[in-house]
């Protein structure tokens, strides 16, 4: 008997090992970048969080065909990552996967994904070597909680010891026998209970990964600046996971950009609160970068004191477009601006700011921050025509349209989907910015843009610091610059299976550099709709490239070490020495009078700053306030004439009748 079981057993073995060598010569036809094992009929959320997580990171899934070609996917060395649904568990032999992953020349990570109380806990025993003994199910409809986030350097990276937040109902959560390779990276913290959501551990030298299944959550996705939370929380497991599999083989930006604009400021020392070389000082001391959104109007009133500060720190101290003269919502609605006029406030603008740049010296970003709020679809397409770099604001859709759904556009910092035209979104500084939505940024590689007014600093010319302290916190290699700097870097690269590189540019102006000790080739591709001539510049020079549909692409080879300029140069051509760049309206005169008097005077006392954000907050309530008062006025002044005349008028019947009587 016991030899009959021997020879069994021996034949087995044989099977396994002659199945295992089956499949490793099989490599299915189809490469994949990640192979998502379920059922043939699997729609589950788990499948679509992975599938979205996939798509931002550019990976391509594999999930179709047979369950025998899906696992020889796991022998391609194309290979990064593979997920199982925990639904498969009982059916896949996990002796055979961790075999197949093991005989790989490079490693790579599986996650069991999808895991609730239903999940076989015997099957969850044998693929952690009992690492996970089950799953539970906890409802959370009348408990306050949130999601915290462990400290695994090399998965949860910028996340590290963050907070996330988490949609009320129910939840799955892991329980864990720990063992000195078993770590809990994302937790749900309810009430006084640390339930594990997210963990890895080690299974025969493999890293393996496990996440509980989450309740079907549409969340939409609006211009909110803050929308990233709710939504990166729903995919954190598949987007920490795929980040750590991936490695350079995903989207990732080439460095960590942030930057804080002033807007409304010219060049006087003092303007309002704001003292430059003491904010200089606090730049150097808190590592950080401020820009001036600077209004053209002021393009001729510069002290000689502020601009040599500015020249003799350039890397401290910039200067980015704020509109043109500054009036309310010049770039607002056509039926009060026609877009007509605002194509000739934006030449003007640009032909004040060259002028600026010859009085001063001071070079200056073409990027607009548009005034008061943000432009129309159209004046995107006018920025884009006048070959400006970029636009940024507190929201990045224009006035006139809709937020894009899916998670390219709800996690990224800027967007082409306006005309192809950049658009990064920004927060204002002037109110507590949550530190989960500043880790999430720097975990995604976004540029952190934040931007102020002058009252902000009236209560001290340190009051950026803590924020500035918060991101180098985050993310100590954080690369504060100036907005033209930021849009110069604003592209994705990946690690293509040949050891070049794919780049996607979400600016019309990039600057790449090979930092990766070998000559490579970039192949760069760009949103775009091709709805007016351009042309490809590398270098300064000319450049061929491809169109496929909406996407501009092209091939630059650079060497180890070099960095070379990438330009589109669109079609319309202009003369800015023959624009009038003159101040001929007393209007706006008044108005730039009566801003910086505002600025400079009004914001010096408490009463004056509080009528200031209430008059930003509440602008139409306080002209129909005060149009009220003026008309009230008005009103009592007419009444007080024709009372005054009817009182004149009777005053000369009573002086006449003396007279009429003696005539009769």
């Amino acid at each position: 008997m016991n030899s009959l079981h021997a020879i069994t057993e021996h034949v087995n073995t044989r099977m396994s090992w002659l199945a295992l060598c089956v499949l490793t010569l099989a490599i299915h036809a189809f490469a994949a970048d990640v192979v998502y094992i379920g059922k043939p009929d699997d729609d589950s959320y788990t499948r679509r969080q992975i599938e979205t997580a996939s798509t931002f990171y550019g990976l391509n899934v594999n999930s179709s065909g047979s369950v025998p070609s899906l696992l020889s996917s796991i022998s391609n060395p194309k290979t990064v990552a593979i997920i199982i649904n925990a639904a498969m568990l009982p059916i896949l032999d996990s002796k055979q996967v961790f075999a197949l992953m093991r005989h790989r020349a490079q490693p790579v990570s599986l996650l069991i994904a999808g895991i609730d109380d239903s999940t076989d806990t015997g099957a969850l025993k044998q693929w952690s070597l009992g690492a996970v003994t089950g799953s539970r199910k906890l409802d959370t409809a009348q408990a306050d909680g949130q999601y915290e986030v462990g400290d695994v350097s090399e998965i949860t990276r910028q996340l590290s010891n963050s907070t996330l937040p988490f949609n009320r109902g129910q939840i799955f959560y892991l329980v864990l026998t720990p063992t000195t390779v078993t770590r809990s990276i994302i937790s749900a913290q309810v009430k006084s209970a640390t339930l594990s959501v997210f963990a890895r551990t080690t299974v025969m030298g493999q890293s393996v990964f496990f996440s509980t299944s989450q309740q079907p959550t549409e969340i939409p996705v609006t211009a909110d600046p803050y929308r990233q939370q709710h939504l990166f929380a729903a995919i954190a497991a598949p987007m920490m996971f795929l980040r750590y599999a991936g490695g350079d083989k995903v989207w990732h930006s080439p460095g960590d950009y942030a930057n804080l604009t002033i807007d409304d400021l010219w060049l006087r020392e003092p303007y309002g609160h704001v003292n430059y070389e003491e904010l200089l000082q606090q730049a150097q001391q808190h590592n950080f970068h401020a820009t001036v959104a600077f209004i053209p109007w002021n393009f001729d009133r510069s002290q000689p004191a502020v601009v040599s500060l500015f020249k003799a720190h350039p890397d401290r101290l910039s200067i980015c477009v704020h509109g043109n003269n500054h009036i309310h919502q010049e770039f607002g609605p056509f039926e009060e601006h026609p877009l007509e006029k605002q194509v000739e406030d934006i030449d003007q603008g640009l032909a004040r700011m060259e002028r600026f740049k010859e009085l001063t010296g001071i070079p200056y970003a073409a990027v607009m921050v548009f005034p008061h709020s943000v432009a129309p679809r159209a004046t995107f397409a006018a920025l884009k025509d006048a070959n400006f770099l970029a636009t940024a604001n507190s929201l990045n859709v224009p006035s006139d349209a809709a937020a894009p759904q899916g998670a390219e556009f709800a996690l990224r910092t800027a967007t082409l989907d306006f005309a192809t035209f950049p658009s990064l979104r920004r927060y204002s500084a002037e109110n507590d910015i949550p530190r989960p939505q500043l880790a999430i940024d720097a975990f995604l590689g976004n540029p952190m843009l934040f931007y102020v007014h002058e009252s902000f600093f009236a209560s001290g010319i340190g009051a950026f610091n803590r924020t500035a302290d918060t991101v180098n916190q985050i993310q100590p290699d954080t690369h504060w610059r100036n907005l033209g700097d930021i849009v110069h870097h604003l592209y994705l690269e990946k690690l293509r299976d040949d050891g070049n590189f794919d780049i996607r540019s979400y600016s019309a102006s990039i600057e790449i550099t090979n930092t990766h000790h070998r000559d490579a080739s970039f192949y760069i591709e760009k949103k775009e709709d091709f709805s007016s001539p351009l042309v490809v510049l590398i270098d300064g020079q000319p450049y061929p490239y491809q169109k496929t549909g909406r996407i501009l692409w092209l091939q630059v080879p650079i060497s180890n070490g070099a960095t070379r300029q990438v330009e589109v140069k669109y079609g319309r051509e202009m003369n800015l020495a023959s624009i009038d760049i003159s101040k001929h309206s007393i209007k706006i005169a008044a108005i730039r009078f009566l801003s910086d008097f505002r600025d400079n005077e009004v914001s010096d006392t408490h009463l004056g700053r509080w009528f200031i954000r209430s008059h930003v907050a509440y602008r139409t309530a306080w002209n129909a306030g005060a149009a009220i008062i003026v008309l009230f006025i008005a009103l009592f002044l007419v009444i007080g004439y024709r009372y005054r005349n009817r009182r004149a008028s009777k005053r000369k019947q009573v002086f006449a009748l003396p007279g009429k009587i003696q005539s009769k």
